[in-house]
């Protein structure tokens, strides 16, 4: 690969990095909303934050678990479901697949990630923790959990992932493999977090960036693992590495649909 295709497959995985995050997001937060209002709670989705329109002493410990673990678990479950989705399509060269991918990735930091950084910041799942009454070593013991296991699971998925390639190739050689990892994915998702985090300025917390930050322990695995692959080989038809303008096209009118609605606030 030269270095301009090397740019085009990071830009076309930046994308639709994007798109995942932005589906995913929506889900979890109208998911969190639906989920409040059964408790007769008025919620307000903006672009960097949901506002309860409820007294802080108004709160229920049923109420609590419920909302905010609702966006967490359903991820989850979406995350276990695209998975299966990736394993059906995974042989298929469409760029798509990668969507799914991402979206997988994304259901994954929205669950593990919210539980490891609930814990740290008490915060988002952190106050399903709380209420669960967690001690100081219960926090620190499910911060390990959620690290060791999006560790491990980028172990697992690492070669599955590296499919993503027969897009653009006949053959990914062993000794290429941690460089595509690197363009496919982690090139994206530090591109991909710059942009969301301009996006959502000047109201992204600490506490979001370092849980966007944290799939890079799930992705971390993936690069290591790509270093101990043999050669991979694909279909023989003839491959284009090129740019998917339509992908890109959707991906910013997203983004600024995102920034203007949920600038203003969606009620539920």
């Amino acid at each position: 690969m030269t270095g301009k295709q090397r740019l085009i497959i990071s830009l076309n995985s930046t994308v639709l990095f994007l798109i995942a995050y932005m589906l995913v997001f929506m889900f979890t937060s109208i998911a969190t909303a639906i989920s409040a209002s059964a408790f007769e709670i008025t919620t307000e989705i903006q672009y960097s934050q949901i506002l309860y329109y409820i007294r802080s002493y108004d709160w229920t410990s049923d109420a609590v678990k419920t909302i905010f673990s609702t966006g967490p678990i359903l991820s989850l479950i979406l995350g276990i479901l695209l998975w299966i989705l990736y394993t059906k399509v995974s042989e298929e060269t469409g760029i798509l697949k990668l969507l799914v991918v991402w979206m997988f990735i994304h259901c994954i930091l929205f669950f593990f990630g919210d539980m490891m950084m609930g814990a740290l910041f008490s915060k988002g799942f952190g106050y399903v923790i709380m209420y669960l009454y967690f001690m100081d070593t219960g926090k620190m013991i499910i911060t390990l959990f959620a690290i060791s296991t999006m560790f491990t699971l980028g172990l697992i998925v690492a070669r599955p992932l590296l499919f993503t390639a027969n897009t653009y190739l006949n053959v990914l050689p062993g000794n290429q493999a941690r460089r595509f990892s690197l363009v496919q994915y982690i090139i994206p998702f530090v591109a991909g977090n710059i942009i969301i985090g301009l996006v959502k300025l000047p109201g992204i917390s600490l506490y979001e960036i370092f849980l966007n930050a944290s799939i890079i322990l799930f992705l971390i695995p993936i690069y290591i693992r790509a270093g101990m692959m043999q050669d991979l080989f694909f279909e023989e038809e003839p491959k284009m590495i090129k740019i998917y303008w339509k992908n890109l096209g959707i991906a910013l009118v997203m983004l600024v649909l995102i920034r203007i609605v949920f600038g203003i606030g969606l009620r539920f």
